[in-house]
């Protein structure tokens, strides 16, 4: 077939990241980031996706299958083991700099960029030498457990219906059955040109040419369904406020909504982080 490429359908992906459990399946592995290995037949063989004679593996387990470190047999074996409780895995974007976006809104040099009462939602931390680190806390009314995010480790309980973390480590995307999703990515933007460039539906002001550059970007979207909270690509919605195509810089918080206790402890499954 005309174009038939080597990267999977989405479908298939989804399949085989969930037959993992989203890590990989070889012994004390569990690596996250996934990619893609035809084994009956390989692909040199016939060129094919259909997921029964695929396995998802990390590239290390990968590159050692494609080497026939693994039978087939084995192979099947690891596609059908149970899942691990839960997926971890590590941003490894260090700097001492980070323009926040988080529902279409701007955030630079503000080290809480969403709170709910007492409990920072989205938030920024920083180490011994100085560089940020991504926090993240989900609300939710499932009353189930979600993924997080501490000091650029994400954790993952894969009770999900999708976790997307591809091999270059910028991105993680998690979608729950009851329509939680969150997703955060990282990238590097060399000048303002390429900032508005990236974000061409953003009206940037001015205030882009006297940024740092280059410039790391942590973008972070959520949807926490049944609730009047979404940070979606291009606006924030928090009830009947609607924010977009705002600059903040140099606050305590971006975002800071009361909420009593009561409410916090349904949205938070588990004890939530300190204030």
């Amino acid at each position: 077939m005309a174009g038939f490429g080597r990267d999977p359908y989405r479908d298939v992906k989804r399949q085989l990241r969930q037959e993992v459990g989203f890590g990989c399946p070889v012994a004390d592995c569990g690596n996250p980031y996934l990619t893609w290995h035809h084994f009956d037949p390989p692909w040199r063989v016939e060129h094919h996706h259909r997921p029964e004679g695929m396995i998802a593996l990390c590239l290390q387990h990968a590159a050692q299958a494609d080497n026939r470190a693994f039978t087939d047999e084995q192979l099947r074996d690891l596609k059908s083991r149970g899942r691990a409780a839960s997926v971890e895995g590590r941003f490894n974007w260090m700097r001492q700099e980070v323009l926040t976006r988080v529902g279409g809104n701007f955030y630079f040099r503000t080290p809480v960029i969403f709170q709910l009462g007492t409990v920072p939602c989205i938030w920024l931390s920083s180490d011994e030498q100085g560089s940020l680190l991504l926090n993240f806390r989900m609300p939710t009314v499932s009353g189930r457990p979600r993924a997080s995010i501490t000091d650029n480790f994400w954790s993952v309980p894969t009770d999900v219906e999708e976790l997307i973390c591809p091999p270059m480590g910028r991105l993680i995307e998690v979608r729950y059955s009851n329509g939680d999703r969150f997703k955060a990515e990282f990238a590097e933007v060399p000048d303002a040109a390429a900032l508005r460039a990236k974000y061409p539906r953003s009206r940037i002001g001015a205030w882009s040419e006297g940024l740092p550059y280059p410039l790391t970007v942590a973008e972070v979207w959520e949807t926490a369904a049944g609730t009047n909270i979404e940070f979606g690509p291009n606006d924030s919605e928090i009830g009947s406020l609607v924010i977009r195509d705002c600059f903040s810089s140099d606050c305590g918080a971006g975002i800071h909504v009361d909420v009593d206790e009561g409410q916090l402890a349904a949205l938070f499954p588990e004890a939530p982080p300190a204030s």
